[in-house]
């Protein structure tokens, strides 16, 4: 600029996709890690270690919310977060028939803030939530069921992170035939 001179012009396209390879996860006992994913208006990826760095929490094994840190270098400038989720793992659910009553059962999932109940008159029909249990209990009993018929049920795990809550898939549908 002081001699007014131009030996060289070189065009940065801006960095316009900055994404995670996966959003959301199932809890499997492992640390997972979703890669980065960065490009330029131009569709052309950035590199890392040149162009950014990402900083990840530690962890990242456990249900939650997780967030990482892209950090731009070089030519380029600037912080972005991105945030991924670990959901607990469906129950298994087992269910017993009583006198005018359900009593169901499942297995702890880890990192599981408690679990949330359905019932339906259907297999495919629509699911009510009829019971949301904390974290410690881990069966439910639905009295109040009319004799000789059939109930659908499942069950899913919840966590909250952040605020915010995270469900599970839900388990396998169960039936019973009320005595």
């Amino acid at each position: 600029t002081v001699c007014k001179k131009v030996s060289k012009t070189t065009v940065l396209y801006k960095a316009s996709s900055v994404k995670l390879s996966k959003t959301s996860y199932t809890y499997n006992g492992k640390t997972q890690k979703p890669k980065v994913v960065i490009k330029n208006s131009k569709g052309k990826a950035l590199t890392e270690g040149k162009d950014y760095t990402v900083k990840y929490p530690k962890g990242m094994k456990n249900p939650g919310t997780y967030t990482v840190t892209v950090t731009f270098k070089g030519s380029y400038s600037g912080k972005k977060t991105l945030t991924f989720t670990i959901a607990p793992k469906a129950p298994t659910l087992k269910v017993k028939a009583g006198a005018k009553k359900a009593t169901l059962s499942w297995n702890k999932q880890t990192g599981a803030s408690g679990y949330v109940v359905y019932m339906a008159t259907s297999k495919n029909g629509k699911y009510k939530k009829i019971a949301t249990v904390k974290s410690g209990k881990v069966s439910y009993t639905k009295t109040g069921l009319a004799k000789g018929k059939t109930y659908y049920f499942k069950v899913a795990a919840y966590t909250t992170s952040g605020g915010k809550t995270i469900n599970s898939a839900y388990s396998s549908v169960k039936n019973i035939k009320v005595k």
